[in-house]
Formats: structure tokens, sequence, C-alpha cells
């Protein structure tokens, strides 16, 4: 059985329901966060519900309830659920409304909904490599917000499978933005580049641990525009999210990335993000 929180309510995921006129399902009108907890501790909540609250700010969206009062609840989402390991999912939706209409009405009772998964992969020593494709950056210009309307990325995802690898990688005017559902990292020459925040990429919380890493390893990165043609010149590439950490990508467009193997760099910053995670489970 599996406990999700909706609306002031702990009730199992199979008896919850939305209603249809729910601005989330009718217009994407929504935010959400994802949490990694390992052993059933949330990893970077402070940095996860700042964004949330940057979010909900930026869409006018205004909950009756404190930091300290969610925080609570994804605890308490997670220790109802028996994984030891789990991604944690939280929708904020602008609310229900009688009539469907696209402007909204300002009395609108937001819907908060927080659900559980089993995290299948959990971040550990073994070095998992991945495939993957560069297509267009065809979303809209606001993918800095972390809203639900990812058809876009669920087009993207679709196409990876059906071309057999794992990840879509996206450029715009021939600059790299992000993955479909990653943040990019590549190493030239011993020096480490990702996009910068103003490129129409999310603000990821991994991508942040990893920038925090090389500062405290004082590793050589920068923050830069990477264009097409120098991402397939990298020594390494990486893509950082929640559900996964960091992986490498060998291989892009069929081309091999560097000699085809998990390089040094990743190695060394994969270890520091490993011991971040440790640190999170014996908090």
């Amino acid at each position: 059985m599996t406990v999700c929180y909706l609306n002031d309510d702990f009730v199992e995921l199979s008896k919850a329901s939305i209603s249809p006129l729910d601005r989330g399902f009718l217009f994407g009108d929504s935010v959400y966060e994802v949490f990694a907890a390992y052993n059933k501790n949330l990893f970077r909540l402070d940095d996860h519900i700042n964004r949330l609250n940057k979010n909900l700010e930026f869409l006018g969206i205004k909950i009756n309830i404190s930091d300290s009062q969610i925080k609570s609840i994804l605890k308490e989402v997670c220790l109802k659920n028996f994984e030891e390991n789990q991604i944690i999912y939280l929708q904020i939706s602008r609310g229900a409304e009688e009539i469907r209409n696209h402007i909204p009405k300002k009395d609108t009772k937001p819907t908060l909904f927080i659900c559980s998964f089993e995290m299948k992969s959990v971040p550990n020593k073994n070095n998992d490599t991945i495939k993957a494709i560069l297509s267009s950056d065809i979303r809209w210009k606001k993918s800095s917000i972390k809203s639900t309307s990812l058809l876009a990325n669920v087009l993207y995802k679709i196409k990876a499978e059906e071309e057999g690898v794992d990840e879509l990688l996206m450029s715009d005017a021939g600059y790299i933005t992000e993955g479909a559902v990653s943040n990019v990292f590549c190493v030239k020459e011993n020096k480490v580049y990702t996009p910068p925040l103003d490129a129409n990429i999310l603000p990821g919380i991994t991508r942040k641990v990893i920038l925090e890493i090389f500062e405290e390893l004082k590793l050589n990165f920068e923050e830069k525009k990477i264009d097409e043609e120098f991402l397939f010149e990298s020594d390494e590439l990486w893509i950082t999210n929640t559900t996964k950490g960091i992986l490498p990508i060998v291989e892009l467009n069929e081309k091999i990335i560097g000699d085809g193997t998990p390089g040094e760099l990743y190695q060394y910053v994969k270890q520091a993000f490993l011991k971040k995670i440790e640190d999170c489970k014996v908090l």
C-alpha cells in the first residue's frame, strides 16, 4: 500500500482523487518538486523548498501552509511508505474551479499533492554509463520554472526510447541548454563546463551540489555557453538530476565521447557526491 498526501489528508494513493476541473490538469497551471530520500532522509530538502517557493511566487500561487509544515508532511509521507530509498513527488496547482477559464479566480484554493515511489536505482560506486542523442530545444522560454507543463520533455523521452538511448540533450540556436530530464556538464582538458542558468535551463538541485563539490575540491570549472561542436569534442560528458544523481554519457549521436568509458574527473566528482549522500543518511 502506497500512502500519499492530498489536501490535508494522508490517503492510499489508489484512493486519491482530484477534480477534472483542477487547473493543474486543465492548463498545467502548477509547479512540482522531486525529492530523493536515502534511508528515509530527504536530500537537500531546504534547497528544494527554496526553489519551490520561487516558482510559486513567479506564478502567483499563494498557499496557506508554511515551509516547516510542508517539510513535516514530506517527512511523514516518507515514513509512512516502507521503502528505505524513495523518490518523493510534490505538486502544487492553482486549484479547482467551477468553470474552465484561462483567467484564474483570486480565491481559488491550491491543490497540494505529495506521493512516494521506490528509488529503483540508488547512486553507488558502480560506473553505469548511458547513451544520448542531441535535438533542438522546442520548449517555452521559461524552462527555469519547474512547471508540470512537460509535453516537450515527454516527446523527447519518447524519442530517446525510440532511438534506443537513455537521454536526449537539447540545443537552442546551436548552444546546449540541458537534457530532457537533466542538467549537462562536459570536460575539456581537465576543465569542467556547464551552461549558465540564464540559458533557459532549470536550476537543478543536483547541479548545485556538483558545483559546490567543484569548489570544495578546487576543480577548474566555468559556467559558460557550450556550442554543439565543443560538446562533441569533450573528453567527458555527464548529466545530473535528482533521480539518478550523476551519470556519464559515453556516446552522443552514435559518436564515442572521450575513450568511451567514465572519465577520471567524473569518477573523482562522483565519489564526492556519494559522500554527500552518506552524510545525508546519518542526519
